[in-house]
């Protein structure tokens, strides 16, 4: 049996997987759901709570449309999301593997700011690990379902994991370089 509605996932930190009659491998989990991959192009996040699919439902909908930086949903049910399978890496995954950050990578995260601020996500902020690159090697952010409710204004989940890598010192003279008012703006958040 491969019905994934079959799926039952129950609340936690992070959320534990209590039924998978399926024989689909899970691939993540977070605090809000579970995410199972179908096929080599889709996969299906499966919420503990029905509230958490309808507030990312809600930002994948209304915005994936707009913007390319979104997995691409394909079918939305009361506890789950059927959408894009990023091949990845995830930015962390590319991040603990190579030397460093580079000002063009540096760039392309600040352009991925840039996107979100500009669909009016109220949390400009993304974990490195919900970066991911897709077939074609373009960024893509998944996990929506705070954009909407939790108000961030600089990237504070984004600084943590490059501190916690070394290259935020590294990241931060990049974007003084490149971007000196953003520099400015989130040198006063730091403080």
């Amino acid at each position: 049996m491969n019905d994934f509605t079959q799926i039952v996932v129950m609340p936690g930190k992070p959320v534990q997987v209590q039924i998978n009659p399926t024989d689909y491998p899970l691939i993540g989990k977070g605090l809000q759901g579970a995410v199972f991959k179908l096929s080599d192009d889709r996969c299906v996040k499966i919420y503990s709570k029905q509230i958490y699919c309808l507030r990312e439902k809600r930002v994948l909908q209304q915005i994936g449309e707009k913007t390319a930086i979104l997995p691409e949903v394909y079918e939305v049910g009361e506890n789950y999301i059927l959408m894009e399978y990023l091949t990845g890496p995830s930015l962390q995954e590319y991040l603990e593997k190579s030397t460093g950050i580079s000002a063009e990578l540096t760039i392309e995260i600040i352009n991925l700011i840039k996107e979100i601020r500009s669909l009016q996500f109220m949390r400009i902020d993304f974990s490195l690990r919900h970066a991911i690159y897709d077939k074609n090697g373009k960024l893509k952010i998944i996990d929506h379902v705070n954009s909407f409710k939790i108000h961030r204004s600089f990237p504070k989940r984004l600084f943590k994991d490059l501190k916690q890598l070394g290259l935020l010192a590294t990241f931060l003279e990049h974007v003084k370089i490149q971007e000196p008012d953003i520099y400015e703006q989130w040198k006063k958040s730091l403080k």
